[in-house]
């Protein structure tokens, strides 16, 4: 085994643990429905500031860092409102983005599942692409990465409790959400490694793909269900602030 395989294995082990050991966190202990509601603001904020100061940033400096004559602008926003049209898409075909009565719970955990799983996948897709051009560049998309791959599972399962997903079908969804990073990565390798797809175009459109997704997950599930309910404390605004300014000191951090 190379050092590339070495690599690729390690962090998709570090990947796998850090989103199941987030997510359990609001699975595992007993939170009051205000304070559900709470995390899942902080999660929408996490999600939207993630998407605007890392992985959008990422993906353009990946993306245009050898290649600024010979792309589009129109095609790096392109990519991006690609990964919230697919999203819109799935939404079109049955998955609810607002509950409106008790039945649609379910389809409502499973439309964010779907959405987050997506983005999920195609984080791997960029971190196993980037592992084949060079360890450092995958280094630098793994770090992206994983800024709000912990925040983005914890924000999950809370807000799966928040609408009352039974406990097992929310360890099931956090267990996929978990693994498919991992398992896209690894086959992303394999499949394009020395091969001239895996290039830093390519890898900085996939993250900017996946930028749509989180902001289509964020804005069109999370927000209108936290702006859904009746609030008698704090408004729930100052929350999703709260989850945009975590990340974005996390991001000075790692300058």
């Amino acid at each position: 085994m190379d050092d590339e395989q070495t690599t690729l294995l390690l962090l998709s082990a570090i990947m796998f643990v850090g989103a199941l050991a987030f997510g359990y966190v609001p699975l595992g202990l007993r939170f009051s429905h205000e304070r559900l509601e709470q995390f899942m603001a902080i999660g929408a904020g996490v999600l939207i500031s993630s998407a605007f100061l890392i992985i959008i940033p990422e993906g353009l400096d990946i993306t245009l860092g050898k290649s600024v004559e010979s792309l589009e602008p129109l095609l790096l926003g392109g990519a991006i409102l690609t990964g919230f049209a697919l999203m819109l898409m799935l939404e079109f075909f049955g998955l609810p983005h607002a509950v409106h009565h008790e039945a649609d719970r379910e389809l409502l955990g499973l439309s964010a599942t779907i959405g987050l799983v997506i983005h999920s996948a195609v984080d791997g897709l960029a971190l196993g692409a980037s592992i084949t051009t060079s360890t450092e560049t995958g280094l630098i998309v793994f770090a992206a990465i994983m800024l709000h791959k912990g925040p983005t599972a914890f924000g999950l399962s809370s807000f799966l409790a928040h609408i009352e997903t039974e406990k097992a079908r929310s360890q099931l969804y956090l267990l996929l959400f978990a693994l498919t990073s991992p398992i896209a990565a690894i086959l992303a390798f394999y499949i394009l490694r020395d091969s001239a797809l895996a290039s830093d175009v390519n890898i900085g459109l996939a993250l900017l793909f996946s930028a749509g997704t989180f902001l289509y997950v964020a804005t069109v599930d999370v927000l209108p269900e936290v702006h859904s309910h009746e609030h008698g404390g704090e408004s729930p605004t100052s929350f999703v602030m709260l989850g945009m300014l975590l990340v974005l000191l996390v991001a000075l951090m790692g300058r």
